[in-house]
């Protein structure tokens, strides 16, 4: 029976309470609006930040963290888009016989190429590389199969397409045997790379054009003394091998002063970057939450202000026929929770409506878990009881008689 009475007592509760939200429906929207953005800021930062971490490790997983790139130019030179043509096959020839180093991968890009396939073209970086560049890199075929060491010797003109360039030019069409035309040069499809999915902040990994190298420095780009990168693997310590890799290419160089004409990277050198990208999101979106949620903390304050004044009498009439300050309080601290709790979930299921938006726009991959909805909902009800405390104080210290002759 007592279990029932206080059934009926919360019913009646929740229906009171419904009742006035829904009188106040334009504060009670305008307040939600605004937790809502907030919640929405919330939950893009904990996905993209755990989206961008995932890919990181994901990375790093699939470089090894026993991998070296060496890339032509250094970092100033780089950033000024100098000449970074630094790399020449000699330094691969020397890094090569460097203590602890098992594998070698040469590569040399060739930018902003057009691809046409009948009707339909796009245009993107191919690379030319050598034959192991798939196994260096892990990377699995879609369909098809790799070049071998017989391509390479012979300069043919195949080619493995990453995922982006396939669905561009063949939108789902079987693409291996098909003859595509790089720039003027027809080369034969031999295989699709197995998709990556974008990369975290930086260009699609799957837009992408893999051929022989020998092939791109003898019919595009006419480049046969230069590489791009050299990729290596060791056995040793990375931080020793790199040291030694400095010492043979500033000697081929003839580098005598601090300013080195390459720079060398690690797989490690991702997760680095990865926290950056991180810290940076956490600064701009937690900044931005922040604000949206005090705003609208700050607004569904006064809003209750201002409620309270047009429902004194009606508080005190309550208090008349015993209501307890208690209960005013927690009456009016549960209506400013439950208000930023609809906020919270209204947020919520926007970012999951906006997901695959910000993912398209914005290249960023996200993380959506159920952690993202805890924190969330947390600080929605945390704003809720922060907002609502004080205006709840003051509508609990009204005396009922002060109340009703007012």
């Amino acid at each position: 029976m007592g279990l029932s009475l206080k059934i009926n007592q919360i019913r009646e509760f929740l229906e009171e309470t419904l009742k006035i939200l829904f009188y106040y429906k334009t504060r009670v929207i305008f307040s939600l609006s605004g937790v809502a953005l907030g919640i929405l800021s919330i939950c893009i930062i904990i996905t993209t930040i755990d989206g961008a971490n995932k890919k990181a490790y994901e990375i790093f997983e699939t470089l090894g963290p026993d991998s070296i790139m060496i890339f032509g130019g250094s970092e100033r030179q780089r950033m000024a888009r100098e000449r970074v043509n630094t790399l020449t096959y000699k330094d691969a020839e020397s890094i090569e016989k460097i203590e602890g180093i098992y594998n070698i991968t040469k590569a040399y890009s060739v930018r902003g190429i057009t691809f046409r396939y009948r009707d339909r073209k796009w245009q993107t970086n191919v690379i030319g590389a050598t034959e192991n560049y798939f196994d260096s890199y892990k990377w699995n075929l879609y369909m098809g199969t790799v070049f071998g060491r017989q391509d390479m010797e012979n300069v043919e003109p195949v080619c493995v397409i990453g995922y982006k360039v396939y669905e561009e030019l063949f939108k789902g069409e079987d693409a291996v045997g098909k003859t595509i035309l790089i720039g003027k040069l027809p080369a034969r499809v031999i295989g699709v790379l197995e998709e990556r999915g974008g990369a975290a902040g930086g260009p699609n990994i799957d837009d992408r054009v893999i051929m022989p190298l020998s092939t791109v420095t003898a019919k595009l780009s006419n480049e046969k003394r230069y590489l791009g990168v050299i990729r290596v693997k060791t056995t040793r310590d990375v931080d020793a091998t790199i040291e030694d890799i400095k010492a043979v290419l500033r000697r081929n160089h003839g580098i005598v002063g601090e300013q080195d004409d390459f720079t060398i990277r690690s797989s490690r050198d991702i997760l680095q970057f990865m926290s950056v990208i991180s810290g940076s999101l956490f600064l701009f979106l937690g900044t931005a939450s922040v604000v949206a949620l005090v705003v609208s903390g700050f607004v569904l304050a006064n809003l209750f202000y201002l409620t309270i004044q047009e429902r004194k009498k009606d508080i005190g009439i309550r208090r008349a026929y015993g209501a307890s300050k208690k209960g005013i309080l927690l009456s009016f601290l549960f209506e400013s929770v439950f208000i930023t709790f609809l906020g919270g979930i209204i947020g919520i299921l926007l970012s999951l409506l906006l997901e695959g938006v910000f993912e398209k726009l914005f290249d960023i991959p996200m993380e959506f878990s159920m952690k993202v909805v805890v924190f969330a909902l947390l600080f929605s009800c945390l704003t809720g009881t922060l907002s609502g405390l004080k205006p709840a104080l003051k509508a609990s210290r009204i005396e009922p008689i002060e109340a009703i002759r007012g």
